[in-house]
């Protein structure tokens, strides 16, 4: 029997994304200082953009 694959908000916090990528903080943080991922500041708050993490799996 197949799953249903969980659809991922537009945006995601830095939890967020440790949690679906099965990561570490300093990871998520590692893949954004590289350039991988793009991420949205607003106020003191760090989003991820979930079409860049799309991007990592298939690029």
């Amino acid at each position: 029997m197949r799953t249903k694959a969980k659809e991922l908000p537009a945006i995601l916090t830095i939890a967020d994304t440790m949690a679906y990528l099965s990561c570490s903080r300093q990871h998520v943080y590692d893949l954004l200082k590289a350039g991988r991922i793009r991420t949205y500041k607003i106020g003191r708050r760090r989003y991820i953009d979930a079409d860049s993490l799309a991007h990592l799996f298939w690029s």
